[in-house]
């Protein structure tokens, strides 16, 4: 994330507040969301592979810029 230092980042434990997975449909572990703009943009879940999700980052960053 320090490529891409606009983006904020926040983690939350499901187990801890369980009322998240509802609200981002997130049915399995782990989930990344990114929201731009106030709507989601991406959605990983279970194996991310990095590399896969840098490119995708930087797209998405680039196209909102």
């Amino acid at each position: 994330m320090t490529e891409l230092s606009d983006i904020q980042l926040a983690v939350v434990d499901i187990e801890k507040v369980p009322e998240m997975a509802g609200f981002l449909m997130a049915f399995t572990a782990p989930v990344l969301v990114l929201y731009v703009d106030g709507k989601e943009a991406l959605r990983e879940a279970r194996f991310v592979p990095v590399e896969k999700l840098r490119n995708s980052l930087h797209r998405i960053y680039d196209a909102a810029q």
